[in-house]
């Protein structure tokens, strides 16, 4: 060995043990933080309640968590952009540019889902799966295979069928007991951010909502759960628990902020829906729901003095021929129960006839000129909407257009949201499907949802007729639209929109 390395050897052997000795002469952690920090004295009581709030949470989640996955949807939208469309100056070699022809688009998304059955059936929204050409469930244990979707359009639920068997499954509750006050916890996977668990309390119950979103047209969602448990995009199809662990929702749509995220304005679908969904789409592979045929409205205890109950709810029309028309129901007749049991308003109404099944025969107690009368009706086959069944096809398939001055996409509206909104078959008017942030038309307040039934005076009936009318429209001058906003009473509103300049 030269005398050269035998001097590096010994320089770093020394370094070694200068550095060795510096550290052991560091101080103990403990004597860097402050000494005199200030603490909580709690008393043995406090204590013993807070450890026992901790345990019963860690409990729940402990319990919950594994029955909870992650879905990983895949959707083709069609040929995606090729080297073709660059003007034909692509540096690829003529007999290679074949392979590169009609590539399908792959679009991805994500959501939640719940076990309910440990043979392998999950639980989830609709508007998760729609369209979808590969669903990849991920399970807790960080496993995952893919599986088979059962659609529920109109009560936007699905089961995705997974060959596995032993799965934790989550233990179903009573969505009839939850109350405004009780704890809840929304499990699921928010931004993809999977296994996450938030806790809040029911803010309200029997909530009614149209909702938009950009897979079609709106839908109309009655009873709905609200909490302020934090949801976000990702959440959909994940579980609502209770306190006791016991799915009581499955949790679908948020008030978001600009960004997505949540501002404590959750809803969830009643988990008694869904069993009755669920339990059809596993035997049967489809839902069949009970159908009135009337349009029902809200009974406040405001109006006891005009319909002679605090609650119930009003029928606002009767459709001819249908069951509720040959069971002798009346306009202004107040419904009070069916099958004896109390019906709080119009979404109450709504979720006891879906949830009956058609051809059985209900007993409704009416009131009419404030005086009470049984009626009994043999309900009908609830009809299905095209537009809810044929969500999550690729977009060339359907009749949509977006107005990029505008910042608007619309639809055709679907029978649901005409229901909703009085609308006959004849009536005109396109349903907004999207608006976009920082737009004219955002900043007017057009909502997802609204139908927008003239533009500047002149009647559109379909979204080519919306896109023939705004495209005549010069940039900097104004554009007036008038439409039937989606939520609330149905009233028309009329928004002024001004396109912005090129």
């Amino acid at each position: 060995m030269n005398k050269k390395l035998i001097m590096a050897l010994v320089g770093l052997g020394a370094a070694l043990g200068f550095g060795l000795a510096k550290w052991s002469a560091l101080p103990p952690l403990s004597s860097v933080f402050a000494q005199d920090a200030r603490t909580i004295n709690f008393s043995p009581e406090e204590k013993a309640t807070l450890s026992s709030m901790e345990s019963a949470l860690t409990r729940v989640a402990d319990a919950v968590l594994p029955s909870v996955v992650h879905l990983r949807v895949e959707k083709r939208t069609g040929r995606a952009p090729t080297i073709e469309d660059d003007g034909g100056n692509s540096e690829i070699p003529q007999e290679f540019q074949r392979f590169f022809r009609n590539v399908p688009q792959i679009v991805e998304g994500q959501g939640s889902g719940v076990i309910i059955r440990s043979d392998g059936y999950i639980l989830t929204n609709d508007h998760v799966v729609s369209g979808a050409d590969s669903v990849r469930v991920i399970f807790h244990d960080g496993s995952s295979t893919t599986g088979k979707v059962l659609r529920d359009p109109t009560g936007d639920l699905a089961i995705v069928k997974v060959e596995r068997k032993g799965l934790p499954a989550a233990s179903l509750g009573d969505s009839g007991t939850v109350k405004p006050g009780q704890f809840v916890f929304a499990i699921g996977s928010p931004f993809g951010i999977s296994q996450s668990f938030t806790m809040g309390i029911v803010s309200g119950i029997g909530r009614e909502q149209m909702i938009g979103d950009s897979g079609g047209s709106a839908r109309l969602y009655p009873n709905l759960i609200q909490t302020d448990a934090a949801i976000n995009q990702g959440n959909s199809g994940g579980p609502l628990v209770n306190s006791r662990g016991e799915v009581v929702g499955i949790n679908t749509a948020i008030v978001g902020n600009r960004f997505g995220g949540s501002v404590g304005v959750g809803f969830a679908i009643p988990i008694n829906m869904a069993k009755f969904s669920t339990a059809q789409l596993i035997e049967k592979g489809k839902v069949e729901r009970g159908y009135l045929g009337i349009t029902p409205e809200d009974v406040t205890p405001d109006d006891e003095d005009t319909y002679g109950v605090p609650r119930g709810a009003l029928v606002r029309s009767v459709q001819n021929g249908s069951p509720g028309a040959k069971a002798g129901l009346q306009p202004g007749d107040v419904v009070a129960e069916i099958n004896g049991k109390p019906i709080r308003g119009e979404g109450d109404l709504r979720e006891t006839i879906a949830m009956l099944a058609p051809e059985s025969k209900a007993a409704l107690k009416v009131f009419r000129d404030k005086k009470p009368t049984m009626l009994t009706v043999t309900l009908g086959a609830r009809p299905e909407d095209p537009a809810l069944s044929n969500r999550g096809r690729a977009d060339a398939e359907r009749p949509t257009s977006t107005t990029s001055n505008l910042g608007i996409s619309v639809a055709p509206v679907n029978a649901e949201a005409r229901s909703k909104l009085e609308m006959s078959d004849s009536d005109p008017g396109v349903v907004v499907r999207s608006v976009s942030q920082n737009s004219e038309a955002s900043r007017a307040g057009l909502m997802p949802g609204d139908v927008i039934r003239s533009v500047n005076g002149r009647t559109v009936r379909t979204p080519e007729e919306f896109k023939a009318e705004t495209d005549k429209i010069r940039s900097g001058s104004q554009v007036r639209l008038v439409c039937v906003r989606a939520m609330g009473d149905g009233a028309v509103m009329q928004v002024l929109l001004s396109f912005p300049a090129p």
